[in-house]
């Protein structure tokens, strides 16, 4: 009797185990590639959904910017900025990348003086991926 009882409880402990496994893969699938640069900003590319976030960390007039280019095939390219001031909270910029198995964004954060000043606190180039790896 206590040994069929045992075995009830670590066949259901088991299940509930892989359950959760099961559902939390999915989820775990995509990635999120972000850096602080300089003190400056920060800049993210969220998978889940072909988001760039980006945040203006610093209060010296500039807006922190993510130029982007896109490895899926389309050969697009694009920018996203927070120009509503420093700890304003990040902006988010929306894409719709084309999904596969090879495909990613190449990006890199910097600042400028206005939509098209010259660049400063220039960050090193990152990689995030389009589809779950």
């Amino acid at each position: 009797m206590k040994i069929r009882a045992i075995a009830t409880s670590v066949a259901t402990l088991g299940l509930v185990a892989a359950s959760s496994v099961g559902l939390a893969s999915p989820a775990s699938a995509y990635t999120k590639t972000c850096t602080v640069d300089q003190s400056a900003y920060s800049i993210c590319f969220d998978g889940d959904g072909d988001k760039f976030i980006v945040d203006d960390l610093r209060a010296d007039g500039e807006r922190a910017v993510v130029k982007w280019y896109a490895y899926d095939g389309s050969g697009r390219e694009g920018e996203c900025s927070d120009a509503n001031g420093s700890f304003n909270g990040p902006v988010v910029c929306d894409y719709d990348f084309n999904e596969g198995v090879n495909n990613y964004v190449s990006f890199m954060g910097f600042t400028r003086d206005g939509a098209s000043g010259t660049k400063h606190n220039m960050s090193w180039a990152y990689t995030g991926y389009i589809t779950p790896r």
